[in-house]
């Protein structure tokens, strides 16, 4: 037998090593999108794609590197031998990249079983094409060269898989180059090994064409040469297609992320100016008014800081829920940030909006449930409308913010259209700032009291004592104007200070011309948590000589912020005698069972639940709710803001029996509650 001595075409070689390079690093481009999805299904298909590129560059490479050798004849080989050796590459490549990105860091134990399963690929591609060949040819193995091969293909998988496991995160790399050259090079060498491996021998080299068996079929080397440009074709037109896909996923991904809020899925704030923008030429065309509505959640901060920021992020939720099931069919939904919402209405007028806006403040009647506990809350918004208040994105976002504020300081739990400042108002507001300074010392300050009574027989049972400063120049100020502002100047505290003090004298004055009846304070949180609240207390009976019974507290909601140090307080109080009052409940997020922790004596349900209970279901459910719990966990109970005969037998019907309201009397001077006093013969 004539031993065969291999010529190569090293132009063909060097076009196949080219190839071979550049196919590895689209499978290693590939390989790096697998880290970059979540869901199985992409892992999946980006593995596939992998595997396919992979098996089509050794594939490719191989039978191109075949086509080198200089015959006399072309070569005609085995087609389902051909296609067997595709497939079991292409499987062992899914298999090896599928180890080799199991874990989040590659290490050793996936490095290693990825790259004998990659060698195996290599060395099956080559074996199997080269026994595809349909020759009369003895072909006589160098084992120890055959295991050398098998052996490169593993090393330099290896080598290729740990420079790339160090950038297998990047969108590409440098890196990316010398480990798909790394890899090519394992492919060459354990391919020429091979070929160096074999002795053929032939009494004459000719290709003998056999009869094929029925499910066998022959391709010539020309035919492979094309099959091999379709497939690659084909297998690149399916890579730019996902490319292309990806592409269209992470765009639609990034304006997600642009205009959607990522919390509550809903639109974010620069969704809505977007938005917004084309509803303004839109309503300037057809001369329609739309509405911007600013939405914020009373006291949200307390919630978050006691409750914690996930719970918080729950109610943020559940409050997006509420709002995009009830909100107007026309009204566009969006997160401005934080706990605010915006709202837009377009095609609209005043008497809608203010309709719409009745609507949103009920749909917070009803408790949230969490972890199996009710809470509530409340919001303020704030309304500007186009064109009176605005005629672009900017000016109407602003002003439509200033009137939340302004419902904000009306109390919380209501809504307020935009009113335009004129220099007037900005003088005033200055005029209140500075007059808060001078009014302790000017005795500006005075108490006013409203009675609280027993529903059923109307007999008074306490007074509640309301802050009112008299200008000298404004007249009478709402304390919801100058509250915030002392609470914002740290005034809130000597204001509190003289609140308490007034009160105790007043009692003190009233138990002298035989009137006994005891007094609510309001107090600021700012001055529950003062240090010297308790001395203050303390000192002021001492001082007056006055029992404790005769003086009850009223706080807010707001001391649920900080329940170990309102515990604390509360305790000291209630060691002293005094009771204390949750004041406005339901505006906040309390609920009754979290309240039931800290030792106080009554809540005070607030006037907006009454005002509302006999015309909304929601308010009337809940105000039953309120009292039903109230009553179970011994609070006492009082009604505020009663102005009908009908809410006071609505009340009695369910349980309370104190109340107070404009029903009774409004707030009046010590002089006139001194007479109604003495007429209900209060001793």
């Amino acid at each position: 037998m004539v031993e065969i001595t291999f010529v190569y075409n090293y132009s063909i070689v060097l076009i196949s090593i080219v190839i071979s390079i550049f196919l590895c690093v689209i499978t290693l481009d590939l390989l790096r999108r697998v880290r970059g999805v979540k869901s199985k299904k992409k892992r999946k298909l980006w593995l596939a794609a992998s595997a396919l590129m992979l098996g089509s560059c050794l594939w490719s490479m191989h039978f191109i590197s075949s086509l080198s050798l200089k015959t006399e004849n072309e070569a005609i080989y085995n087609g389902p031998i051909m296609f067997f050796s595709l497939f079991s590459t292409i499987t062992l490549s899914y298999v090896a990249f599928y180890i080799f990105t199991l874990k989040k860091e590659a290490t050793f134990s996936t490095l290693a079983p990825a790259s004998v399963l990659l060698g195996a690929g290599i060395t099956i591609m080559h074996y199997s094409g080269t026994y595809g060949i349909v020759t009369n040819a003895f072909i006589e193995y160098n084992y120890l060269l055959v295991v050398i091969s098998f052996v490169s293909a593993i090393g330099l998988s290896f080598i290729s898989g740990c420079l790339f496991a160090k950038t297998i995160k990047e969108s590409f790399s440098l890196f990316h180059i010398p480990a798909a050259v790394i890899l090519s090079l394992g492919v060459y060498i354990s391919h020429y090994l091979a070929m160096k491996s074999m002795t053929i021998y032939a009494n004459h080299y000719e290709v003998v064409l056999l009869k094929p068996k029925k499910w066998e079929f022959f391709i010539g080397s020309n035919s492979i040469l094309i099959g091999i440009a379709i497939i690659n074709i084909i297998i690149m037109g399916l890579m730019h297609t996902l490319s292309l896909r990806e592409r269209r996923t992470h765009e639609t991904k990034m304006h997600y992320m642009a205009y959607y809020d990522q919390l509550t899925g809903i639109p974010n704030r620069m969704k809505f100016q977007s938005t917004l923008k084309d509803a303004i030429k839109w309503s300037e065309k057809k001369s329609h008014q739309l509405a911007v509505m600013f939405l914020d959640l009373d006291r949200f901060k307390v919630f978050n800081d006691t409750l914690g920021h996930q719970l918080g992020d729950r109610l943020l939720i559940k409050v997006s829920e509420r709002l995009i099931e009830k909100a107007p069919s026309n009204a566009m939904l969006a997160r401005h940030g934080g706990d605010e919402f915006i709202l837009l209405i377009e095609n609209t007028d005043e008497s809608k909006v203010k309709e719409a806006a009745e609507q949103l403040l009920g749909l917070f009647m009803a408790p949230f449930i969490m972890n199996k506990k009710e809470f509530f809350t409340t919001i303020s918004i704030g309304i500007s409308m186009y064109p009176d208040d605005g005629k672009d994105v900017g000016t109407l976002m602003k002003n439509a913010y200033k009137a939340m504020h302004l419902a904000q300081k009306s109390g919380y739990n209501n809504y307020q259209f935009f009113v335009h400042e004129d220099d007037k108002i900005h003088d005033r507001k200055i005029k209140i700032e500075h007059g808060l300074k001078k009014a302790l010392h000017n005795n500006e300050f005075e108490l006013y009291y409203q009675p609280q009574v027993h529903l059923k027989s109307k007999r008074i049972v306490g007074v509640e004592a309301l802050l009112r400063w008299k200008h000298p120049e404004l007249g009478t100020i709402s304390p919801y104007e100058f509250i915030p502002v002392a609470e914002t100047t740290g005034m809130i505290i000597p204001i509190g200070k003289w609140v308490i003090q007034e009160a105790c004298k007043q009692i003190k004055l009233w138990q002298s011309i035989g009137i006994r009846i005891k007094i609510a304070a309001n107090v600021s949180a700012l001055q529950f948590e003062d240090q010297q609240f308790i001395e203050l207390i303390d000192e002021t009976l001492s001082q007056n000589l006055l029992p404790s019974k005769y003086l009850e507290l009223e706080i807010t909601e707001s001391v649920m912020q900080k329940i170990n140090q309102s515990f604390a307080i509360i305790s000291k109080l209630k060691n002293i005698g005094i009771k204390v009052s949750i004041d406005d409940f339901g505006t906040g997020y309390s609920s009754l069972s979290v309240l039931s922790s800290l030792p106080i004596d009554v809540i005070k349900i607030d006037k907006s639940f009454v005002q509302k209970m006999m015309t909304n279901a929601n308010t009337a459910s809940l105000v039953k709710t309120i009292i039903e719990m109230g009553s179970n966990l011994n609070f006492g109970l009082i009604a505020e803001g009663i102005e009908t005969e009908e809410q006071a037998n609505f009340l009695m019907q369910n349980g309370c029996q104190l109340g107070q309201g404009f029903l009774y009397s409004p707030p009046v001077t010590k002089e006139e509650i001194e007479k109604l006093l003495h007429k209900e013969n209060v001793i």
